[in-house]
């Protein structure tokens, strides 16, 4: 059991470092004229997170756990929401200020790589997540059938 924290902890640490590396290219730029680093940590979280529930399940502290699978499934509708909802605010900045607004600041040179880059990694995160909030409830409910049916997770 010790193991599955020292486990949970650890992944915890490298979503941290994976959230810090995709953000600080745009903080060093923009500063705080980027209105969205919330909703992008926000993704990047969920993505990894919930990427490791469905293909690690039997390392976490939650692998024999009912109710938490049972959670889990229900769950990740009103995250569902969250996520379409939040594209929805970015895309609508996109049409009508336009990512260049955010960048006046940026040298020249620098500023259409820096567009494509937050528009890429945006919707990149924003993709993964909703493809991973789709999936968890498939594989919660799969473990729960297996943990009832076979005894393993």
């Amino acid at each position: 059991m010790n193991n599955k924290f020292t486990f949970s902890i650890m992944s915890w640490i490298i979503t941290a470092l994976i959230v810090v590396m995709v953000l600080l290219p745009i903080y060093t730029q923009v500063g705080d004229k980027y209105q969205f680093y919330v909703e992008n940590i926000l993704f990047v979280i969920i993505f990894i997170s919930f990427t490791r529930f469905i293909f690690l399940t039997k390392h976490h502290w939650f692998s024999h756990s009912t109710w938490f699978k049972t959670i889990a499934i229900f769950a990740v509708i009103p995250v569902l929401f969250y996520i379409v909802d939040n594209l929805w605010d970015f895309q609508r900045f996109l049409d009508e200020e336009g990512i260049g607004t955010i960048l006046t600041e940026v040298p020249a040179k620098k500023q259409s790589s820096l567009a494509k880059y937050i528009k890429a990694e945006m919707i990149f995160f924003w993709a993964a997540a909703f493809i991973a909030t789709l999936a968890l409830p498939l594989r919660m409910l799969h473990s729960i059938w297996r943990l009832r049916h076979r005894g393993k997770v």
